[in-house]
């Protein structure tokens, strides 16, 4: 089967390797806040979403996977999920990556912000990298992966490129709970 994307929803379908189908939405995804000493104010905390892997995803992300199956794949839609797990992404408000030197703190080089597609870039993106710390990068990369400024610090980022599907805003604690709380199996 070839790789299937549904634009609408973010979710999408990669062909099996090893007997196995990755069913997956590229979306918004689900923040999971937590408090952290402010990094320059003392006695003050932020807010920052850090990565966690709890185990099964929340219900409504199985539900949104087993949407895709039904309308891409109706003859797999019924199956078990032999494991499920959420992909954590490095995202940037505009989906580009950052990679450039730190404008505030010297020699400090940043190579981030995948935001879900940097994998597709590993065969070039070293050579790229290298070329941005000797300060040879092309003017239009350059650009593209400068820093962009200061957001705020605990500022959720949301990635607005068109790419994404699914709901805004989702906490990842809050909809695990959602399920504990309607009796969700998965």
């Amino acid at each position: 089967i070839p790789v299937l994307l549904n634009t609408s929803t973010g979710l999408f379908i990669i062909p099996p390797r090893n007997r196995v189908l990755k069913v997956a939405r590229h979306g918004y995804g689900y923040t999971n806040p937590q408090r952290l000493p402010h990094p320059t104010i003392e006695n003050e905390t932020i807010s920052i979403s850090t990565p966690s892997t709890p185990g099964p995803i929340p219900p409504e992300g199985e539900a949104a996977c087993r949407h895709a199956l039904h309308s891409m794949l109706p003859h797999l839609a019924s199956r078990a999920f032999a494991k499920t797990r959420i992909c954590w992404y490095t995202d940037t408000a505009s989906g580009d990556f950052i990679i450039t030197y730190h404008p505030n703190y010297e020699g400090l080089f940043l190579a981030t912000g995948g935001s879900g597609h940097a994998f597709k870039f590993l065969p070039v993106i070293g050579e790229k990298v290298v070329d941005a710390i000797a300060g040879e990068l092309e003017g239009e990369l350059e650009g593209l992966w400068r820093w962009k400024g200061e957001r705020g610090v605990g500022v959720d980022v949301v990635t607005e490129d068109g790419s994404r599907g699914g709901r805004r805003g989702m906490v990842l604690g809050l909809e695990m709970e959602m399920g504990t709380m309607t009796g969700s199996k998965l």
